[in-house]
């Protein structure tokens, strides 16, 4: 990298405001300064609809409610990068921008809290556990039907706080808790092959313009390759289907022994129709491994479950 062209060189950072979304940002601000420090980062924090919009159920509102206004003021210049949970930005991108790198993955677990302290299974009959999420609540609606899923809003730390008000237990990611340094009030992990993670979960995405080369480039200096091609082949899972935020989906992939094994799943939202399997790809070729994945479930029928 020519350092002369970036010395003295300063970045505006687009971010939601919350506290994980903050915490997000210094991540990526390290990761600047272990890799890139000659260029200073600032926080630009925005608003989404998901923000604004807080009485309003996830499952009423589109996938990219917690990004599209963000990738505006990026498509805008307002900003010059985007930091972004990567399961939060929609498989089909806006044209104008690209996720130019990502940050070394975090667990990519979900998690359980409750009031009990008790693992899933343990949890008592007919509590309520809380969850805005179709593929959470899928996953409830089958491995504990006996449970009641409410829907939840707010950021972690109000999550946590209705526990015990109207909430026996909420599932969260761990990801989130890890970075809030709060992963100690978790009662259970849930295995990976058990539950499979959202698609990008656990992983910080840096968005930017695709027309600003200079900033794009700069921007892969931070990069994880592993997680870039992990979240690449998820994304791509999704997007096949055209998978909306409403749909219960999952995919997870890691590398092993230089191949990508990724893992898809799509169901019904009570969790009783499932459609899941496990493939190898190439991992010069993400894209394609996680559309072979979607065509193989969709060769058996999971297009019929879509959406309902």
């Amino acid at each position: 990298m020519n350092v002369s062209k970036t010395k003295d060189r300063s970045l505006r950072i687009g971010a939601r405001s919350s506290r994980l979304a903050i915490a997000q940002v210094n991540e990526v601000i390290s990761a600047f300064d272990k890799y890139v420090p000659e260029i200073k980062l600032s926080m630009v924090p925005i608003k989404t609809e998901g923000d604004i919009n807080k009485d309003v159920p996830l499952s009423e509102m589109n996938r990219g409610m917690f990004v599209r206004e963000i990738e505006q003021a990026l498509i805008l210049k307002h900003i010059d990068i985007a930091v972004h949970s990567a399961k939060d930005i929609p498989p089909d991108s806006n044209p104008e921008l690209q996720i130019s790198a990502m940050l070394k993955r975090a667990d990519a677990r979900d998690v359980i809290v409750s009031k009990w302290n008790l693992p899933l299974d343990k949890i008592p009959d007919g509590a309520t556990i809380g969850t805005s999420s179709p593929r959470r609540t899928a996953f409830i609606n089958n491995h504990r039907p006996e449970l009641i899923v409410k829907p939840i809003r707010g950021n972690v730390d109000t999550r946590l706080e209705k526990i015990g008000r109207g909430y026996d237990g909420i599932i969260l990611a761990a990801a989130g808790l890890e970075r809030l340094n709060m992963i100690d009030i978790v009662d259970q992990f849930i295995d990976t092959e058990i539950f499979i993670p959202d698609a990008g979960q656990g992983a910080i995405a840096i968005q930017t313009r695709i027309e600003d080369e200079h900033t794009s480039e700069t921007v892969t200096h931070v990069n994880d390759a592993d997680t870039f091609t992990c979240v690449t082949a998820e994304r791509s899972f999704v997007k096949t289907f055209g998978g909306s935020c409403n749909t219960p989906h999952a995919a997870y992939a890691v590398i092993t022994k230089q191949l990508i094994k990724i893992t898809g799943l799509v169901c019904s939202n009570d969790g009783k129709r499932q459609y899941k399997d496990t493939i190898y790809g190439d991992i010069e070729f993400p894209e394609e491994t996680g559309i072979n994945l979607a065509k193989k479930l969709i060769s058996i029928g999971a297009l019929d479950i879509e959406g309902t």
